[in-house]
């Protein structure tokens, strides 16, 4: 799923560290409607997710038969319960009885169905089919090889829905809580303009009342399955003409992200500092390669421009003390137990490689060409150029551009940052890496890498730390792309604003949100 972080300001979805409920019914509480700073909508179409501020609204507006809970475990929503087969292949959620959509539709096993079929369909050509191609035909029905009635998904009556894997996958409960799967309507067509704010339809806590520009209004939904949430109303803010920090501290706004070098000054501001919360870094940001043609055709100059970043010390000059050096594609929150990447740093054998490759004359590499939109590209490019001796120019086109290119054919290199769609590291390898998928933009295809990333799915609960660490040890040989750096997250957060979860899986969940008193 594209998980594409736009520019500062609009908020990307993450967790608050703050106390929070268990999951199971909300705290009820009285209080005024919660104004949250998010950023304007770009889609009310779970089909259509561009973005980590898309899941985050789309997450209140819409269910599933999952959903995450503050540490980032899955826990029964439209499903009351689910079975596994033996082999571990086949799913049987129960559906509970009763389900309504928001205007009182009938939600059934065959809703579920119906949307997940829609969002395989390649007539819908949705933003996140790959979330679902562990499901038998999955693929090919993206691709346009396979009906429907070949997909691995049954409703046989409706309280039940039967699901058949092309392997086991230990991570699926936490798949059907993303909101690429959840459950929309029946007047969901192909199209992104089904639904609209003044007719608006939805199967989650919140439903869109109104909009006014960029700004929606959400009020709560009586026949969500868990009931009207704690807060009747929130204000879905697009846009301020102010800063972020000035909104809150002017009281235009209850919740706010901040970015890092905010956060440096705010944590020493007697008004504003105790109202900052950090939350667990999700995000990942690399330079991606485009492995179709060369130079990066050939592992041995992808694995030479990775080991000559010195990322420890280049990361900080780049983006600050709000990130982390990336080791890895995967997250430190979603690593698990026996997974312990560590950095490399080799200039020379950088070098050598580059001669091994071929390109002991550097000219022969011909101009690499670099897209800087999703982060600072400087530092890293200035190192090529010194240390390699390699000539590398920055491109920068606007957020819509960019995303064409990488649907088409990117630049040589490309940058971009992402945020897990569930928390496993099957998130990032399976729909950033695997041979076909759609955020594949790299177009990497390698079946060494497939064989390793289906042992991980396999492997048992007390081997998957060492079994994502030898997909991740194949992946730094190989160098597809470099991990560049974690992003530390940053909010404000208004007095009495309680349940908003503890930094483990990515995104706000405002059912389960409240005031106190």
């Amino acid at each position: 799923m594209r998980r594409l972080r736009r520019a500062a300001g609009v908020a990307a979805a993450l967790l608050i560290a703050l106390s929070g409920s268990v999951h199971g019914e909300p705290i009820r509480a009285a209080g005024p409607a919660l104004r949250y700073l998010a950023g304007p909508p770009d889609t009310l179409d779970p089909a259509f997710i561009s973005d980590a501020a898309d899941v985050e609204l789309l997450l209140q507006l819409y269910a599933g038969l999952t959903r995450l809970d503050e540490q980032g475990e899955p826990y029964p929503s439209l499903a009351s319960g689910w079975e596994i087969s033996e082999d571990g292949l086949t799913y049987e959620f129960a559906i509970r009885d009763g389900l309504e959509f928001s205007d009182g539709t009938p939600l059934v096993a065959e809703d579920v169905r119906r949307s997940w079929l829609r969002l395989l369909d390649p007539a819908t050509a949705a933003t996140a089919p790959d979330v679902l191609s562990i499901v038998v035909g999955a693929s090919d029905r993206v691709a346009g090889r396979a009906d429907e009635d070949e997909v691995g998904i049954r409703a046989p009556d409706d309280h039940t829905l039967v699901v058949e894997l092309r392997h086991p996958a230990s991570y699926f409960v936490q798949i059907t809580a993303t909101p690429a799967t959840f459950v929309v309507p029946p007047t969901a067509d192909a199209t992104d303009t089904w639904q609209t704010p003044q007719a608006f339809v939805g199967s989650g806590p919140y439903v869109v009342e109104g909009a006014d520009g960029g700004d929606l209004v959400l009020r709560a939904n009586d026949r969500y399955v868990a009931g009207a949430p704690p807060i009747d109303e929130i204000q879905w803010i697009g846009g301020t003409d102010t800063d972020p920090a000035t909104a809150f501290q002017s009281d235009a706004v209850d919740l706010v992200q901040v970015a890092g070098w905010d956060a440096t000054w705010i944590a020493y501001d007697a008004d504003l500092g105790p109202h900052l919360h950090a939350a667990e870094p999700l995000t990942v940001s690399y330079f991606g390669f485009d492995t179709t043609r060369p130079p990066f055709d050939d592992p041995r100059v992808r694995r030479a421009f990775t080991l000559v970043l010195d990322r420890e010390r280049l990361v900080p000059l780049a983006e600050g003390a709000s990130s982390t050096a990336a080791a890895s594609i995967v997250p430190p929150a979603l690593w698990p137990d026996g997974f312990t990447p560590t950095l490399e740093t080799d200039a020379a054998e950088a070098r050598d490689l580059l001669d091994a490759a071929g390109y002991a004359d550097r000219a022969d590499l011909g101009t690499v060409v670099v897209n800087g939109l999703s982060l600072d590209a400087e530092p890293a490019v200035a190192i090529w150029r010194e240390e390699l001796g390699v000539d590398v120019q920055i491109e920068t086109t606007d957020y819509v551009d960019f995303l064409a290119s990488l649907d088409t054919r990117p630049a040589s290199m490309f940058t971009i940052s992402w945020i897990a769609d569930y928390p496993s590291p099957q998130a990032l390898y399976g729909l950033l890496l695997e041979p076909g998928a759609a955020s594949n933009y790299g177009d990497w295809r390698d079946d060494e890498f497939a064989s390793l990333l289906e042992d991980a799915a396999r492997a048992p609960e007390d081997e998957i730390g060492e079994a994502y660490a030898a997909v991740d040890d194949y992946v730094n040989e190989q160098a597809p792309l470099i991990p560049w750096s974690y992003g530390e997250t940053w909010w404000l957060v208004a007095d009495g604003l309680r349940g908003l979860g503890n930094l483990t899986i990515g995104l706000l969940d405002f059912g389960r949100v409240s005031w106190d008193g």
